[in-house]
């Protein structure tokens, strides 16, 4: 009985826990250190998610390359690459992951999965929020 409640715990701690992560994707991963590895800066390549008001959900993403992060910047980093998100953009996509996608009319980063959107464009650029 003991052993159960400490893998209820320990279940229930993991999914807070990865509930706030963002993740990236193996592709996203290896898109950004290809970006990061063709750039001549001496300073090392972030990638920015944010949100904005917009698009035709209401809310959309959009991802920078930036090359500094700022005081209120949460940086989740993996394999080198940083992922940096402003703290107001945090609460629309804690818990999302990022992908890049390669396609026939383009290629870029997208947020494939958000556990706070209800819904979104077929772009997969705009979203709406949970009420």
């Amino acid at each position: 009985m003991r052993l159960l409640l400490n893998l209820l715990n320990l279940h229930l701690l993991l999914s807070m826990l990865f509930a706030s992560l963002i993740i990236a994707s193996r592709d996203a991963l290896q898109r950004m250190k290809e970006l990061q590895a063709s750039e001549e800066s001496s300073h090392e390549k972030l990638l920015r998610l944010s949100v904005e008001t917009g698009g035709c959900s209401g809310f959309q993403y959009v991802f920078d390359l930036d090359d500094k992060t700022n005081p209120d910047d949460r940086v989740f980093e993996r394999e080198g690459v940083k992922l940096v998100v402003d703290n107001i953009s945090y609460d629309f996509v804690k818990g999302a992951t990022v992908d890049y996608v390669e396609e026939l009319i383009r290629s870029a980063f997208l947020v494939t999965t958000n556990p706070s959107a209800v819904g979104g464009c077929s772009c997969k650029s705009s979203f709406m929020v949970k009420q």
